[in-house]
């Protein structure tokens, strides 16, 4: 289990047991250690983040061991590894701190905090000179369109690991224009205005171009759906 550093540094270290006492319980502490762990691990998110709520920091780790990799992997896409690092503890250090902000009659923990991640790593990603942005999206946009199988464009940690899958094959048989408009919009955040002004067409064509893609994506998601 790992304890993100910022917050460790917030709550300030604490004093454990003397080192005789603590060798001579060796084998018992780490049997119920082990026992301890595996059956925390079954807490749902909702359950966790109630304890979060209430100032329990075993709580926030075990969160933070579940979703670290995946939000670092969403922020390494768009920024560079040290970049990405710093973002991870910022977003973790943000949830320990406005952890009542959560809801749950409003919705799962796991789109609420992944919505969150994906806001602020979009708000470092816009900082960027537009020339770095785009160059990124075009080569997204190439490896889509040229991979054999768009899967293969699918990290471990990236996700629901075939949700991502689907849905990348179902870009790649998009119409050029569609899933050129799709990955600005939803892969580099950019907003209608700001599409039709790099690619040179109509704002109202932005929008229908979108909306008959995302039109596409979900029919073929939720055929997926029906398959799986």
């Amino acid at each position: 289990m790992y304890v993100c550093p910022l917050l460790l540094a917030e709550q300030g270290s604490s004093s454990g047991p003397c080192l005789d006492s603590f060798v001579s319980s060796l084998p018992a502490v780490t049997i119920m250690a082990s026992e301890t762990t595996r059956l925390q691990s079954e807490l749902s998110d909702e359950v966790l983040m109630a304890r979060i709520q209430a100032r329990d920091t075993e709580a926030f780790s075990l969160l933070y061991d579940r979703y670290a990799q995946t939000i670092f992997s969403m922020a390494a896409h768009l920024l560079s590894g040290g970049e990405a690092e710093e973002i991870v503890q910022e977003i973790f250090l943000r949830l320990w701190r406005r952890a009542g902000q959560y809801d749950p009659a409003r919705g799962a923990f796991r789109s609420w905090f992944l919505a969150l991640a994906r806001n602020r790593i979009f708000d470092q990603w816009k900082r960027r000179p537009w020339e770095t942005r785009a160059a990124v999206l075009h080569e997204f946009d190439h490896l889509l369109v040229s991979a054999d199988d768009p899967a293969d464009l699918v990290t471990d940690a990236l996700w629901d690991n075939q949700r991502q899958a689907a849905m990348l094959r179902a870009l790649h048989g998009l119409p050029d224009a569609q899933r050129r408009a799709i990955v600005l919009a939803y892969f580099g955040g950019l907003s209608h205005a700001e599409i039709a002004a790099h690619l040179d067409w109509p704002i109202g064509t932005v929008k229908k171009r979108i909306r008959l893609g995302l039109q596409k994506l979900r029919s073929h998601l939720a055929q997926w759906h029906e398959v799986g």
